[in-house]
């Protein structure tokens, strides 16, 4: 299994045959290659219900399918709170030593000499561990993104894209190696953060790591093989500090590294960064009252050296010429997402609470367009005055006038004609979308008859499969106006 791999495989340990007959899940994150069939037949039944296949996954849902192992001592002595530090120990990453990294690699740093991995074989012993152990490993996840110079366990957007709802709920550590160049494009634009690990369109709770980590390496620095100073523009801190996509993340960390000597270029652009204040506003739904969050910078920050070649990527730098080693310094500022009105309040739990402040769009709707009709067209007989008193003429005009006269009616009617197309496309668009409606109504009631007789089945054999959210309807193409 690769960097943090979590395979939820439901063998016949977790589900009984007759669940794995009607649908096998075979989930792999790290690779998210799916069996043909497994996928087909999630195809072929979503396709059928307009809903989507999703399994319980806490034990309240799936009370009375599972055997509570009350014959095992782990379950019948030791408590709860045990039990998940037990989970936690066993489905902790580690570095693979099968995996190591070039030491010399850009990427190379103490907690990425190797690959990450992580064991889920607990999870296959049986049922009450699962549900009890089954968001353990995406939690404890350290999830790296780089941007550039990647290492081999890089992830990326189209990974990030295909996890689950679930995974994306139990996302835990979210680490972003950035270059310079990369990361002061980053604005507090609403979507901004997100897209350097999302590109598709935004939906409710997509992205909502608990912990969200930068990392700027001695590397990454502005001309670091030419001994430039280091300089820093203070933007893209603010806008991590204010940006409305990182208000369901618990913790910012932001990691500078240098080389030993440049310390007293670092503590200046540290003391900057320290004076930054976290914008405050209303983010959260809490108690049915809009509540406000900000990040609040914790005291001390953490600070560890370590050691590397000089030969970095396996070249020689002028500056590093008669070193030895070269001596890093490290230091870490953190800020703790706060909510000012609740500060006794569980922040794990009230991060999680509906936004307020996140306008996802739905799709919209032809909007009905009242047709501009031409007014009627007439034409009035000339005026002339005689002895001071208006008089109607006789309607004698001059071949111009006459000219001008036929030419401005034909483009009445040319404006008549226009409208009346304008009307028969208004009525054919709302024809469409009617019959939409109702095409959506029927396959809708019809889906219902297949979901019935299959939960039904699911109940007699108390299978862990249930039908989630409804499958959106494909948004109808519309027309020119």
């Amino acid at each position: 299994m690769q960097h943090k791999s979590f395979s939820v495989c439901l063998t016949a340990e977790l589900l009984k045959r007759s669940d794995i007959a009607n649908i096998a899940l075979s989930i792999e994150i790290n690779e998210m290659e799916e069996t043909d069939s497994t996928t087909s037949m999630l195809q072929k039944i979503e396709l059928r219900t307009m809903k989507k296949v999703a399994m319980c996954t806490e034990e309240t849902e799936a009370y009375g399918k599972f055997n509570e192992q009350l014959a095992s001592p782990l379950f019948s002595k030791l408590p709860r709170e045990l039990r998940d530090l037990i989970w936690a120990y066993s489905t902790a990453p580690y570095e693979d030593p099968d995996g190591k990294f070039d030491e010399t690699a850009y990427y190379y740093r103490p907690g990425h000499t190797a690959r990450l991995k992580s064991d889920t074989a607990l999870l296959l012993t049986c049922r009450r561990v699962w549900l009890e152990a089954n968001a353990m490993p995406m939690l404890q996840a350290e999830h790296s993104f780089y941007f550039h110079r990647a290492a081999p366990d890089a992830r990326n957007s189209q990974w990030m894209s295909r996890l689950t709802d679930k995974n994306r709920r139990d996302f835990g550590h979210l680490h972003m190696f950035a270059q310079m160049f990369a990361i002061e494009r980053l604005t507090s634009d609403l979507g901004h953060v997100r897209r350097f690990f999302l590109s598709e369109s935004p939906k409710p709770n997509d992205f909502q790591p608990r912990m969200m980590h930068v990392t700027i390496r001695h590397t990454d620095w502005w001309f670091w093989e030419n001994e430039e100073p280091l300089r820093l523009s203070w933007d893209w801190v603010q806008a991590l500090l204010d940006s409305a996509d990182l208000r369901n993340t618990e913790i910012i960390k932001l990691e500078l590294e240098t080389l030993d000597y440049k310390v007293d270029q670092l503590e200046p652009i540290l003391e900057q960064i320290k004076q930054l204040e976290s914008l405050e506003y209303k983010t959260h739904l809490i108690d049915g009252k809009p509540a406000k969050s900000k990040f609040v910078l914790c005291r001390d920050p953490e600070v560890y050296s370590w050691e590397g070649p000089v030969n970095i990527d396996g070249q020689k730098f002028e500056p590093y010429e008669g070193k030895k080693v070269l001596k890093y310094h490290v230091v870490t500022l953190t800020w703790k997402l706060c909510f000012p009105e609740f500060p006794s309040g569980l922040v794990p739990r009230l991060r999680l609470n509906p936004r307020i402040d996140l306008p996802y769009s739905a799709p919209p709707n032809i909007p009905e367009i009242a047709p501009q009709v031409a007014r009627p067209f007439f034409q009035t007989s000339p005026l002339s005055r005689r002895n001071g008193v208006f008089k109607i003429g006789s309607g004698r005009m001059t071949r111009k006038r006459k000219a001008m006269e036929l030419a401005q009616d034909e483009r009445m009617i040319f404006k008549m004609r226009t409208a009346n197309l304008h009307v028969r496309w208004v009525e054919a668009s709302r024809a469409e979308i009617t019959e939409g409606i109702r095409m959506r109504q029927f396959h809708a009631s019809m889906g219902q008859l297949s979901v019935d007789k299959i939960e039904l089945r699911w109940k007699g054999e108390n299978s862990l499969l249930t039908f989630g959210e409804d499958i959106p309807p494909t948004r109808l193409p519309s027309g020119p106006r």
